[in-house]
């Protein structure tokens, strides 16, 4: 696994797996009791159908913890100020219905941010356990529906698009997404 650099000084892992829904109820009942065990990590879960790439995702933690060290952030948790950073939105309940995970979730990503690459493969193992099945790397969403669906949802035109020198629409719009990540740091 190679992981992304958030800051000089944390990494990040980015990670899905498919849960079965009664493990999924089981996970969203407990969550902030799984985020305290895997401390001294922070791991955020989202709804992986919703996020373009690992790169996008690294983007978006690194956004969150800009937000919060000049305070300029919206949630009072950084797992929360993560979602909102990640769904480019400034209002919580808007990120976590476009990003968040819930019963319908069907991918679940997870983000594992740490100091270094042990303690997020330690976290990984623990989660691992608790929810009972593998977590792999995130694969990017490189499907044309996919995409269609990710432009529609962050509200990115086709022209926008069109106009991003990339050598294919999956990386036209990781592009625009992470800049409209970046942006959302201006907006507040």
């Amino acid at each position: 696994m190679s992981y992304f650099t958030a800051t000089s000084d944390l990494l990040v892992g980015v990670y899905e797996t498919k849960i079965e829904k009664q493990d999924l109820r089981k996970l969203l009942e407990r969550l902030n009791e799984v985020y305290e065990l895997l401390r001294p990590s922070i791991c955020q879960f989202f709804n992986a159908n919703r996020v373009i790439s690992a790169l996008y995702v690294a983007a978006a933690v690194s956004a969150a913890i800009t937000a919060w060290e000049s305070k300029m952030n919206v949630a009072k948790r950084l797992e929360v100020e993560f979602l909102v950073r990640l769904s480019a939105q400034d209002q919580i309940s808007r990120a976590i219905e476009l990003v968040g995970i819930s019963y319908e979730t069907e991918r679940v990503g997870v983000c594992i941010v740490s100091k270094n690459a042990e303690d997020i493969e330690a976290a990984k193992s623990r989660l691992e356990a608790l929810l009972g099945c593998k977590l792999v790397s995130f694969i990017d969403n490189q499907n044309t529906y996919i995409l269609d669906e990710l432009s529609k949802i962050y509200e990115v035109p086709d022209q926008a698009l069109r106009s991003i020198q990339a050598d294919s629409k999956f990386k036209a719009l990781e592009l625009f997404l992470i800049e409209k990540v970046a942006i959302s740091l201006l907006s507040r």
